[in-house]
């Protein structure tokens, strides 16, 4: 039965306004424990931030953390008539490269041209792929369909199949090897139509399977593939065309591309860029705390003023002071001053054109940077990678920043645990405390009805002693 209350038409009373002020007093416990949850998932999205920050930073410092990082190499090729190179820690080095074939899989073609593409026109039976029987029926008989059912069975044959339009009115099925180092297939037709008639069915090979190949130092090299990994290490070689033959008289003898894996320092500034840029990021992440907020940034565009576009609102404020940050802040500084003791050149950042600006940023002196380039990537590998029983210094950043990000000991991943103890006794809280407001206001409910039936009551009696004393008076008289 549902609850009757009287909001204050005996007493002229706000009953109702009463009780939700009274309430609200008694919820104030509660909102204080719902807003301390909001700022603790607040500071958790904060402390996500600047982890994400430190990530891209140890991402970078990684990049030169290894001898082989540090000394970037690219290929110097004297002709690209036959191939392209890129580089990957490649060492330094010569090599005289011919192209002698290109690698190329096996390709067949139907011998006759199909006016539809969608028509059933093979009846039953079934066609017969690299000694796998393919089961052609009235759901697959037409090109479309027996081109569906060779590509599902294409991991166990090597063959997969694709209709060409030859723009005369024609339909084809092309039929191609997937490896061009594969003995060729075969196709056969054991088609009937519903009289029991053959229908023919045959294909052409145009292309031959045939391995790449080619000589490095007159070393003969095949492969079944055109992009070539493995041979020099570090190298990817992507042919596309077979070295040139100065002399048709003589077809076996090929003009050879010279090919030299030397420095290349434009990598390398490029790596320290990108780690000064990612730095950067933590320390003005970590420095917007103590902005000041009051002032809007704006953009005018023909006299309209708009607020600034940001992608991301930077939460950094909620961990104004906070110990952990100061303590990551003073570890990255640390490194950035620390020397390296080695045995090369350069010992400091700031040798190498790396300083610190007065708000904690990184600053490059490019000119200096340039300079220590082209002196030799000796003594900048020492610096940046260190030697044996020595650590460079993006070896001490890869370190600390691999702890201060482990997904189980990490920064963000103490903090995580450490806020999800905090919000599951916070949830525990809310839940107990709303049992017990819900308890409170049906109390007050209850009282506040209460006192409407005694006034009633009472109003409904001297009503009643009323009219008796007024019957009397009249009696009287």
């Amino acid at each position: 039965m549902a609850e009757v209350t009287f909001g204050g038409l005996a007493t002229g009373l706000p009953t109702e306004d009463i009780i939700t002020k009274l309430m609200a007093i008694e919820r104030r416990p509660l909102d204080n424990l719902e807003a301390d949850k909001t700022y603790e998932t607040t500071r958790l999205k904060a402390y996500g931030q600047l982890n994400t920050r430190l990530n891209e930073l140890r991402e970078a410092a990684a990049a030169m953390n290894l001898t082989s990082e540090v000394r970037t190499t690219k290929a110097r090729l004297s002709s690209e008539s036959a191939f392209t190179a890129t580089t990957n820690n490649a060492i330094p080095g010569s090599y005289n490269i011919v192209v002698k074939q290109l690698a190329q899989v096996q390709k067949d073609v139907s011998a006759v041209g199909y006016a539809s593409s969608s028509t059933s026109i093979f009846g039953t039976g079934s066609i017969t792929v690299n000694g796998k029987a393919i089961s052609i029926n009235a759901d697959n008989n037409s090109l479309q369909g027996l081109s569906a059912a060779i590509n599902a069975a294409a991991e166990e044959t090597g063959v997969s199949a694709s209709i060409i339009n030859d723009g005369k009115g024609a339909y084809h099925l092309v039929l191609t090897g997937k490896d061009a180092a594969a003995t060729e297939f075969k196709v056969e037709g054991s088609l009937k139509n519903g009289d029991g008639v053959v229908i023919p069915f045959a294909t052409t090979t145009t292309q031959h399977s045939k391995m790449a190949e080619l000589s490095v130092d007159g070393i003969s090299v095949s492969s079944n593939s055109n992009t070539i990994t493995g041979v020099i290490a570090g190298v990817t070689l992507n042919l596309n065309a077979t070295s040139p033959i100065p002399n048709p008289a003589q077809p076996t003898v090929y003009t050879a591309t010279k090919m030299d894996i030397v420095a290349d320092p434009s990598a390398l500034k490029e790596k320290i860029s990108t780690f000064v840029a990612s730095y950067n990021k933590v320390i003005e992440w970590m420095t917007a705390a103590y902005e000041d907020k009051t002032a809007t940034d704006t953009t005018t565009t023909d006299s309209t003023t708009t607020e600034t576009d940001t992608t991301e609102d930077i939460l950094s404020d909620y961990l104004r002071g906070d110990a952990t940050v100061n303590s990551i802040k003073r570890g990255l500084q640390s490194i950035l001053t620390d020397t390296v003791k080695g045995s090369g050149s350069l010992h400091v950042l700031s040798e190498i054109g790396i300083s610190t600006d007065k708000d904690g940023t990184l600053v490059v002196n490019n000119s200096k940077l340039d300079t220590a380039l082209e002196n030799g990537l000796d003594g900048m590998t020492k610096l940046l990678a260190g030697e044996e029983g020595v650590a460079g210094v993006m070896q001490k950043f890869n370190t600390y920043l691999l702890d201060a990000t482990s997904a189980t000991k990490g920064m963000y991943a103490d903090k995580r645990d450490r806020y999800e103890s905090r919000v599951e006794r916070m949830d525990k809280q809310i839940a107990d405390k709303t049992t017990m407001l819900d308890k409170i206001e049906a109390r007050l409910k209850a009282r506040f009805n209460a006192m409407e039936l005694l006034i009633s009551n009472l109003n409904s009696q001297s009503g009643y002693l009323t009219q008796l004393s007024n019957l009397n008076n009249s009696g009287n008289n």
